[in-house]
């Protein structure tokens, strides 16, 4: 920010600063020479009642040269009395402007489309028998003036530009080499963050090695928390299996009833193991390409339902990947995609795409659809419609599960094809 600052506005102020400094000390060094030509036409001048001349040729060259930029003149009360060469082809007329004698004064006149510069000095020449006022100017144009401004503005600016290309590639550096234990260090979490590796071991500077070691901690009481989360729900999946078994193998167990209330015990110690062993609460998640796993799902579900003659389309993106457990990935589309051929007369279509970084998914099918006013309840748990005849109600409930543990939105609306349409982003 400092650098920024740096060259978008200490360079250009510096640069104007001092190119004004310049210009100020050149119109003092302009003056203080007029003057010292002044004095010189003055040590020269002869005055006599009728006449105005020079004793002697002895003025700096630029008043005998044309279009020299310098020039003087010597005024009376009310005409042009004197004037040297390099006046004769100038544009300017002398200031018509009283002042005290012994005054002098030193101006910019615009004249003629032009700038110039006049040091004037009003004396009184005293003799015997008379007294004769005269103005002296010494007058120089603005080219003259700023011929050597402009000289030192191209020198200041090159100056300048090559100071800012130092800095810049200074600043360039600096940036570089700052950042680049912050790049490998996110190149190394992207690495944990798709399975390549599990836990952070570059070497990083002092500042970083602290974020480095939180994060390995952070890593480490996950799975140790995940590890314990899966083992308690096995001991607690085991404890119950065999209580249930042994209910299966009674003569009881043959009624509707009971049948009905144990397989949905068992269904829910298989959801329930299935969450313990899924990752839709890992800060790290790997990523699956979902092309394999939705064709692997549609080949096992079109020989499921093959006596209704179900035809699955899949439109899926080359890139889509999906960011989590692949077992959680099977959950959703398995669950969906059974539903859909449930419920379809003979056609489902699955579509996978992203979109800024978002997984979008959409399984449509050409059943008789969902009436808006059940729609919520369909995700409720153990909530079962009468489009679907089989089930336990508890499928579409874990697949909002999962996609509310991947932060991701569930939709249902209706299909093109004529019936439901689920949308997930995640």
């Amino acid at each position: 920010m400092v650098s920024i600052f740096l060259l978008l506005f200490l360079l250009p102020s510096s640069f104007v600063a001092i190119d004004r400094a310049f210009f100020t000390q050149l119109i003092t060094n302009t003056e203080q020479k007029l003057e010292v030509h002044l004095y010189s036409v003055l040590s020269e001048l002869s005055v006599s009642q009728d006449k105005v001349e020079l004793l002697n040729n002895a003025l700096a060259p630029d008043f005998y040269r044309p279009d020299s930029g310098l020039s003087a003149y010597i005024t009376d009360e009310q005409t042009l009395v004197w004037q040297s060469d390099s006046s004769l082809n100038q544009q300017f007329s002398p200031p018509w402007q009283d002042l005290p004698p012994g005054e002098h004064l030193f101006r910019p006149l615009n004249q003629a489309g032009g700038q110039f510069w006049v040091l004037s000095l009003s004396l009184l020449f005293d003799a015997e028998e008379y007294t004769r006022p005269l103005t002296l100017h010494i007058v120089q144009t603005d080219e003259r003036l700023m011929a050597p401004q402009l000289a030192f503005r191209a020198t200041l600016l090159q100056w300048f530009i090559g100071i800012g290309l130092v800095l810049l590639l200074i600043m360039l550096l600096a940036y570089y080499w700052t950042t680049k234990p912050l790049s490998r260090l996110d190149h190394e979490i992207r690495r944990v963050e798709n399975g390549s590796q599990e836990q952070l071991t570059g070497r990083y500077p002092a500042e970083l090695c602290i974020i480095k070691e939180d994060l390995n901690l952070l890593l480490a009481n996950q799975n140790r928390q995940k590890q314990r989360y899966r083992n308690h729900l096995s001991d607690l999946a085991h404890a119950l299996k065999t209580p249930v078994a042994v209910l299966n193998t009674s003569a009881l167990s043959q009624q509707p009833e009971l049948k009905e209330q144990l397989d949905r015990i068992t269904s829910m110690i298989e959801h329930q193991l299935k969450r313990a062993a899924s990752s839709g609460q890992d800060i790290w998640k790997k990523q699956i390409e979902i092309k394999p796993v939705a064709d692997k799902l549609i080949a096992a579900l079109n020989k499921i339902y093959r006596h209704k003659n179900v035809h699955i389309k899949l439109h899926c993106a080359s890139n889509a990947v999906f960011r989590g457990d692949e077992t959680d990935l099977m959950e959703i589309l398995g669950n969906l995609l059974d539903n859909a051929c449930k419920a379809c007369r003979h056609q489902v279509e699955l579509t996978v795409q992203t979109k800024h970084q978002q997984l979008l998914l959409s399984i449509e099918d050409d059943g008789p659809g969902v009436p808006a006013d059940k729609r919520q309840q369909l995700f409720e748990r153990g909530a079962r419609l009468d489009t679907y005849h089989e089930g336990h109600g508890v499928g579409l409930a874990i697949v909002a599960e999962l996609v509310q543990s991947y932060s991701g939105k569930l939709t249902l609306d209706d299909s093109e094809l004529g019936g439901a349409r689920f949308q997930l982003s995640l």
